[in-house]
């Protein structure tokens, strides 16, 4: 019996099928086709719902978004109040 690898689609199978939208699992992170059903690593039910960034990448921008909002409102507040 060999051992055998899903090593994932070839190349000629993603330009024959059109399927090179990649994104990632909203859970973990992997990175899957924007119509898997399941991921692959952690079994969670995706439903072709991926993400456009890992989720590492998305929680910094989030926080970026929201430290950058405080300081231009305190900067304001400090603006009327002077």
């Amino acid at each position: 019996m060999s051992d055998w690898i899903d090593e994932g689609p070839s190349e000629s199978d993603l330009e024959r099928f059109n399927r090179r939208h990649e994104g990632f699992c909203p859970e973990c992170s992997c990175r899957v086709y924007d119509d898997a059903e399941f991921c692959p690593e952690c079994s969670m039910q995706i439903g072709g719902r991926i993400m456009p960034k890992p989720r590492v990448q998305r929680d910094a921008q989030n926080r970026l978004t929201v430290i950058v909002t405080i300081l231009v409102l305190i900067g304001l507040l400090g603006w009327l109040v002077f």
